[in-house]
């Protein structure tokens, strides 16, 4: 029984020391839907494959991986499918999560999104046993696979998809546990983000953002972050997060169809003293014969987003 609750109260440090900044702000970018699920559909015919890796170097730091694809149907019903690899200390899980969004036009260029998406996930501990003194302990057997889990985040969105957004949403909206037989469950996570554009000339611009995130019982967290833009194609800024991290990061269209993102960042808190380096990746390809109709990294909406039916 000790060994088991020691296993627990690990995942449980590792998870609250998490929550303050998790995967999904790290990338948010990149893959603004990881956040918000309102903006489904704006990477029409993408499919992105990414990695974040924090903390490097030190032995059970978090890890994400994920797989997705994203469609816009009728020029105002997004899709966006993912599975997602999330692995933090002991404990580990796969999810497969599914994002739909409806876009409503306000004014010339301007629209209302609202969105919602269900994610399924199984998670596991995975206790080292040359760290226990009972590795045959049958709690321990007993408890290292959770029952699939079933939640739902929910966001909205006013954009114009090559200027501005701002938008809200909600993580978790089902405070749950994701393990029996434990008193931990995850919290409801809300973030307010926006982010804005601008062209100085026909080759030079900035894209900005900002991402508020909250929970329970852990510090409210603030990530912003700028990039220079040349010729709609390159850009290169930093991000900051208060005591937290600073970071640098690349974007870059190499085709009309393949673009690559790279974030490094410098951890700012006491995890500086064992790890001085965390990193994040992420390639994406557009299927299909569309072509984007803007020039933007943000939102990358094609010109034949209004001709394709989902039924």
């Amino acid at each position: 029984m000790k060994n088991f609750i020691g296993g627990l109260l690990l995942s449980v440090c590792f998870l609250n020391s998490h929550a303050q900044l998790t995967p999904n702000t790290q990338l948010f970018l990149f893959n603004p839907v990881l956040v918000n699920p309102a903006i489904a559909g704006m990477h029409s015919g993408q499919a992105q494959i990414g990695y974040d890796a924090r903390w490097v170097g030190l032995n059970g730091a978090p890890n994400t991986g994920f797989l997705r694809y994203d469609k816009m149907f009728n020029g105002n019903t997004g899709w966006d499918i993912a599975i997602i690899s999330d692995r933090i200390g002991p404990v580990s899980s796969i999810s497969l999560v599914n994002s739909f969004s409806f876009h409503l036009q306000t004014s010339l260029g301007s629209h209302l999104s609202f969105g919602i998406k269900h994610h399924l996930t199984k998670s596991y501990l995975n206790i080292n046993s040359s760290l226990i003194n009972n590795p045959d302990d049958p709690l321990l057997a007993q408890d290292q696979t959770s029952l699939a889990v079933n939640n739902f985040d929910a966001g909205l969105a006013f954009y114009h998809p090559n200027t501005f957004m701002i938008g809200f949403s909600v993580m978790n909206l089902i405070p749950q546990p994701r393990f029996r037989f434990t008193n931990s469950t995850e919290q409801p996570v809300l973030n307010l983000h926006a982010w804005y554009a601008t062209d100085f000339s026909e080759d030079i611009g900035i894209e900005a953002f900002a991402l508020l995130t909250s929970t329970s019982n852990t510090p409210l967290n603030i990530n912003i972050g700028c990039m220079g833009v040349y010729q709609h194609k390159f850009g290169a800024g930093f991000n900051f997060s208060p005591a937290n991290q600073l970071g640098i990061f690349a974007y870059v269209k190499a085709t009309e169809k393949l673009s690559v993102f790279y974030n490094y960042n410098l951890p700012l808190s006491s995890i500086f003293k064992v790890s001085k380096q965390s990193h994040s990746i992420g390639i994406a390809f557009r299927i299909g014969k569309d072509s984007p109709v803007g020039t933007r990294f943000f939102m990358q909406p094609t010109e034949g987003t209004g001709r394709n039916r989902m039924f």
